[in-house]
């Protein structure tokens, strides 16, 4: 018997969709949920999680982005045109690429540029431009090159932007990184047609911060074992 449980499985999709959501801003409005993104970029700092929430900060304010992101995106009552196939196409490629990773040398080569981003942070500080640069590099490098390439949609203005287009970039990492806790934690796409009602009340319980949640550890990630119009596309942001 698994010693995770579905409150870890939808604790990291909600960080797939909370990256998802936060590409999605920055693309369109060129400014994003702060406290979301911190989290979410410092995501990729935790080598050696305690639980499934410490990857977040081991705190549940910090993912409301993506619970509220989630809970939209499969509510059955919510229709069809309030539903973002931007969202859902960002997590779906994540998910994807994520497996890929985990089949080729790509993990190691990212831990190796994770080590430089993280003796950055700890010079510059925790969102320096440098720190988000090499993120953004190491994304590039390693995940760019895979498929599918991540079409991201925005403003010209947003997209063309090289500070916007690293934290885009450092986001999708991170995106990917929440895939493969996922998938650590015994998430799957099929289980996820299958257990939509159970994610859905998952994140309904995240929805409250109150909640105490009590996790199993987590193992290490990342290691080898028209102008101006929306609707533009931009793969991967290059």
């Amino acid at each position: 018997m698994s010693q995770y449980t579905q409150q870890d499985r939808t604790l990291a999709l909600v960080g797939i969709y909370q990256a998802a959501q936060l590409v999605l801003q920055l693309a369109s409005t060129g400014q994003a949920d702060e406290k979301a993104l911190k989290t979410t970029i410092d995501s990729l700092f935790v080598d050696n999680p305690s639980s499934t929430l410490n990857v977040f900060g081991d705190k549940v304010e910090n993912v409301q982005l993506g619970v509220e992101t989630l809970m939209a995106q499969m509510n059955a009552n919510t229709s069809a045109q309030e539903r973002n196939i931007e969202i859902t196409r960002y997590a779906l490629s994540l998910m994807i690429l994520a497996k890929k990773l985990q089949q080729n040398d790509g993990l190691g080569k990212i831990s190796n540029v994770l080590e430089t981003a993280a003796a950055q942070r700890e010079h510059f500080g925790q969102m320096h431009e440098n720190v988000l640069a090499t993120l953004a590099r190491a994304y590039s490098e390693n995940v760019s090159v895979l498929t599918p390439r991540v079409m991201v949609n925005g403003h010209h203005q947003h997209l063309n932007n090289q500070r916007i287009a690293n934290k885009i970039r450092a986001l999708l990492l991170a995106g990917i990184r929440a895939a493969l806790l996922w998938y650590q934690v015994g998430g799957s796409r099929w289980g996820l047609i299958w257990s939509r009602k159970k994610y859905l009340q998952g994140a309904k319980t995240l929805h409250r911060p109150a909640a105490n949640f009590q996790n199993d550890k987590v193992t290490p990630l990342f290691k080898e074992t028209s102008p101006e119009k929306q609707g533009e596309s931009k793969d991967d942001k290059e």
